[in-house]
């Protein structure tokens, strides 16, 4: 394996954090024979790892987040030659009661609440909003135990937490609305403003506030660069796919499919 050579297909850091951590799992299993699971991985460092595994023939995954077309997921490694499945991953599921009064929390009002415990982002997977009053998380076994001792308030709010079952999560069913569009280049704040329906001058400040991701990462430059693949998310808006870049109209513009995640 060149360890070096594939990295440097990789043109931006994330990218190759992502891919240094699955070639160092990869050499692990090739060593040892061993299964290697990756912490909880976000859309976009799926797709880097599907690129290093492209390059690796005898070595298998599977990618579970706790249901079908969970958003995080971890991945598990191992040798051609075996069998694994889904049930492999070992995952914890945790719901959260609220008072009726929490109907503003957020995805990130959660996440904050459970980063602000001193835990790391990748530890944590999906977090579903089932009610205005339930909650359900999903995480990694060894922090089970010290969400549930530990962890007594989202935002201004009291909670109550239990652990539950795969079976019993509740997965809100996601519906996807394809855009074709045109914009004059491919700047951040042009490709958004097409797929959120925004103007440049709103989305302007809620970059520079970071309530804008590309990728997952927060930007704060409005002329960053947008690519095929790539997706884009706001604060409380959902996120959006570019689909497809089709060319140049008649008109050269660049034309698009994006994909709304609504």
């Amino acid at each position: 394996m060149d360890r070096d050579k594939i990295l440097q297909r990789f043109e931006h850091e994330t990218e190759r954090l992502t891919a240094g951590v699955l070639l160092d799992k990869i050499v692990q299993v090739e060593r040892t024979g061993a299964l290697q699971l990756t912490d909880f991985f976000d859309p976009y460092q799926q797709r880097t790892a599907d690129r290093v595994l492209h390059h690796f023939k005898e070595i298998k995954q599977v990618m579970w987040g706790g249901y079908d077309g969970a958003e995080r997921v971890r991945l598990l490694l191992f040798p051609a030659e075996k069998q694994a499945s889904v049930s492999d991953v070992p995952l914890a599921y945790i719901e959260a009661t609220l008072p009726a009064l929490a109907t503003e929390l957020t995805h990130r009002d959660f996440l904050g609440a459970i980063l602000g415990l001193g835990l790391r982002r990748e530890k944590v997977g999906d977090i579903l909003f089932v009610t205005k009053e339930k909650t359900q998380i999903i995480v990694q076994p060894e922090i089970l135990s010290f969400l549930l001792t530990q962890w007594q308030e989202v935002g201004r709010y009291g909670i109550r937490l239990h652990e539950i079952t795969e079976t019993e999560l509740s997965p809100a069913q996601g519906r996807i609305r394809e855009v074709k569009t045109t914009v004059a280049s491919l700047r951040l704040d042009a490709v958004a403003s097409s797929g959120f329906g925004l103007s440049r001058s709103k989305l302007t400040p809620a970059i520079r506030a970071g309530h804008v991701k590309l990728n997952w990462q927060s930007v704060k430059s409005a002329s960053a660069t947008v690519k095929e693949g790539d997706i884009i998310s706001v604060t409380g808006r959902g996120r959006v796919e570019v689909a497809h870049v089709l060319g140049e109209s008649k008109k050269g513009r660049i034309q698009l499919l994006l994909k709304k995640h609504i």
